[in-house]
C-alpha cells in the first residue's frame, strides 16, 4: 500500500468529520516555504501537522520547513509530524524540540535562517517521538490528551 500525504489528508479530513470540536484545514501554500500541512484544532487545542508519506533524512523535513518547526516551536506552538511506518502498520507523531547546539540564535530574518542554521552549523535537527498507534483515530485521541496533559 502507497501511503502518500493525500492519502494521509483523506484520513484526517473523515476523523473530524466524526467528532463535533474538531476542525482540520489543509494548508497549500506556495507563499510561505516551510509552513505544515494542516492547521488543526481539537476541542480549543491549536497546533499544526506535517503530513510526510515516507520517512528521509530529518524525517522527510526540507530546511525550510525545519525551520518553520523550530521557529513555531520556540515561539511555544505545537507543530507534530505524522509519519506512517507501513512495515510497523503503525502511525508515528514526531515532535522538533530542539536543534541540536543552536539554540541560541537570536531572532533573524526568517528567509535567511534556512541558510544560517542548517548549511552554516551544520546542526541536525533533535526529534521527540509524542505518539504511536497502529489506529489515526486513537492515536489523535491520545493527542487530545497529551493538550489536556499540558494544562
Amino acid at each position: 500500500m502507497v501511503v502518500n500525504e493525500s492519502y494521509l489528508w483523506k484520513k484526517i479530513n473523515a476523523l473530524q468529520k466524526k467528532q463535533r470540536l474538531w476542525h482540520f484545514t489543509r494548508i497549500e501554500s506556495a507563499t510561505i516555504r516551510g509552513i505544515a500541512d494542516v492547521n488543526c484544532l481539537m476541542n480549543g487545542f491549536e497546533f499544526w501537522i506535517e503530513l510526510k508519506g515516507n520517512v528521509g533524512k530529518n524525517l522527510g523535513l526540507s530546511d525550510y520547513q525545519i525551520n518553520w518547526h523550530y521557529k513555531h516551536f520556540k515561539c511555544g506552538g505545537f507543530v507534530f509530524i505524522l509519519l506512517p511506518c507501513v512495515k510497523q502498520k503503525v502511525f508515528k507523531l514526531f515532535r522538533l524540540v530542539g536543534l541540536g547546539s543552536c539554540d541560541h540564535i537570536p531572532n533573524h530574518i526568517p528567509n535567511h535562517i534556512p541558510n544560517h542554521i542548517t548549511r552554516d552549523l551544520n546542526q541536525e535537527p533533535i526529534f521527540q517521538l509524542i505518539i504511536s498507534n497502529s489506529c489515526l483515530e486513537k492515536l489523535f485521541l491520545k493527542l487530545q490528551n497529551y493538550f489536556r496533559s499540558k494544562l
